[in-house]
């Protein structure tokens, strides 16, 4: 048997609602991120088969802009809650999929660490059945998700979860720059004018943090050593056509 590990277009991340407070608050949601401790989701949950999520938007497509601000900094984390109003914490609720096997690790690795900001962290493990109702209801303060944008292009990615009137935008982010830089893209064929369109937008959503940005899983795949041709698709299916063995 070999094993084969990949970079994908899987991202994961943790919805921040916007809608909600203190998610309402750009500092707020800026200090979740550098309260969250990635490197060591990484090496403990991933077994480093994951790379870092740097971006809002798979690192492999075309058009991918790394901006990321965020590093593991307790102390920035406290000075931006403070400056929120927020110096005393709060207490907030992490909803996560009970079928998923990552999700409750990283939600411990994470309520240990806002712990020492002062944010009391509650988990709430969802049924697997019902895990995407809770999703699209958008009435979770946080809740996990993980998708890959299928098209290799930067105005389909980000237009799916951050243009103000996409249905999968759950964290109910709202920039009305943002949506025009995607209305924009999404009317020209013009690809360098695409490009820094979307450099522009990967630059606002970052700053202003509708997730908590957490890895970018590989796709793995076992398979026996002799079985030739597997190829990876954006769409993270396997294509049993593909496979043949030498006779």
């Amino acid at each position: 048997m070999v094993a084969e590990t990949v970079p994908a277009s899987f991202m994961i991340w943790i919805e921040l609602n916007a809608k909600l407070a203190p998610f309402d608050n750009v500092d707020v949601r800026r200090a979740m991120n550098y309260a969250f401790p990635q490197a060591e989701v990484l090496k403990t949950v991933y077994q480093d088969l994951a790379s870092p999520l740097t971006g809002c938007m798979p690192n492999i497509y075309p058009g991918y802009t790394e901006v990321f601000p965020y590093s593991y900094d307790l102390d920035k984390a406290k000075a931006l809650l403070e400056g929120a109003g927020h110096g005393g914490g709060f207490e907030t609720t992490l909803s996560y999929n009970a079928g998923d096997p990552v999700q409750e690790p990283i939600a411990i690795l994470y309520q240990s660490s806002l712990r020492e900001i002062g944010v009391d962290l509650k988990l709430q493990k969802v049924p697997a059945g019902s895990f995407y109702n809770f999703v699209s209801e958008r009435k979770q303060p946080m809740i996990f998700y993980v998708d890959s944008p299928w098209c290799p292009d930067p105005g389909y990615s980000m237009q799916l979860y951050f243009h103000s009137e996409s249905f999968v935008n759950y964290s109910n982010y709202v920039n009305a720059q943002v949506d025009d830089l995607l209305d924009k893209t999404a009317s020209t064929a013009d690809e360098e004018a695409r490009l820094k369109m979307m450099g522009e937008a990967q630059g606002i959503v970052m700053d202003e943090a509708p997730w908590t940005f957490i890895a970018y899983p590989n796709y793995t795949m076992a398979r026996k050593a002799d079985l030739k041709g597997w190829t990876y698709y954006t769409s993270n299916n396997i294509r049993f056509q593909d496979f043949h063995r030498d006779t």
